[in-house]
């Protein structure tokens, strides 16, 4: 479902910057190495066929070249400065007296909502049946001899940022982590995965950390809570919020408003649901 959740997220962060102003989604180009023989051959059979060629190219970059690696170009996908964006969007909630913060536990009796939506997270897996948090890790470093203008994927993913010679380096895996916060073991394995492409020396800037909520099945868990009245949850994006959730949600309020049907392979009752206790 690619094609749908790329134009409904499109669509929707273009309309929320003309409503915001500011500029928050950005289209962007991925530089995926293909260091292994399985992902070249799965490349090369993707490049023929036709439902792929939105988004593969045969683009050349001058100096991924001189790395002496195969690699492909993805194209057609966006990048949103999700810190920017959060931060204008609970702005203007707030300006407009739409926005209150305040903690809703399952069992609570809330008359004077028609719908509560529980959209909680990680945090959430204790009333979330198959949500599994996930920690994952990166690194803000400085690479100044590394002038890539696209995102490029090896083991890990290299973002370029606005800042001069900076770049996002993640990320990690960890399900069910002990502690949410950056780990040893994470800075390691980042460094050896930069010093796998990057020859030169670099400057670790932040270590940072956060816990995704991740399901087993690969798909969100969208739906009225099962056994429970007006209370639904949102949760379980993984690592592609951004680009799932615009089309979720629409689809979650077309349920609530319209009565629309929720699509079976996201409905929460496919798991034994968890009550906090």
């Amino acid at each position: 479902m690619i094609d749908e959740f790329i134009d409904e997220a499109s669509g929707f962060y273009a309309w929320t910057e003309e409503l915001l102003g500011g500029k928050y989604f950005f289209p962007v180009e991925i530089i995926r190495f293909l260091s292994h023989p399985e992902a070249l051959q799965a490349w090369n059979k993707r490049s023929e066929d036709t439902d792929y060629a939105r988004y593969i190219s045969n683009k050349r970059f001058e100096e991924i070249d001189k790395l002496e690696k195969t690699y492909g170009v993805l194209t057609g996908g966006y990048r949103l400065d999700t810190p920017g964006w959060l931060k204008i969007v609970r702005s203007f909630l707030s300006e407009n007296g739409m926005f209150e913060e305040r903690f809703v536990e399952l069992s609570e009796q809330v008359e004077e909502y028609e719908a509560i939506i529980f959209a909680t997270g990680a945090v959430g897996h204790f009333v979330s049946g198959g949500l599994i948090p996930n920690k994952g890790e990166a690194l803000i470093v400085k690479m100044p001899q590394w002038k890539f203008p696209a995102i490029i994927k090896e083991e890990v993913f290299f973002v370029p940022l606005k800042e001069e010679d900076m770049f996002w380096v993640g990320s990690y895996y960890q399900p069910w982590p002990d502690n949410p916060g950056p780990s040893a073991e994470g800075k390691m394995m980042l460094m050896k995965a930069i010093e796998e492409v990057y020859k030169d020396s670099f400057m670790i800037i932040d270590h940072v950390a956060g816990v995704r909520p991740t399901v087993d099945d690969r798909r969100p868990l969208i739906g009225l809570y099962p056994g429970y009245e007006k209370k639904y949850i949102f949760n379980g994006m993984g690592t592609k919020g951004t680009s799932l959730a615009p089309y979720w949600a629409n689809h979650l309020v077309s349920h609530i408003i319209k009565g629309a049907p929720i699509m079976r392979i996201v409905r929460p009752e496919r798991y034994t649901t968890q009550q906090s206790g």
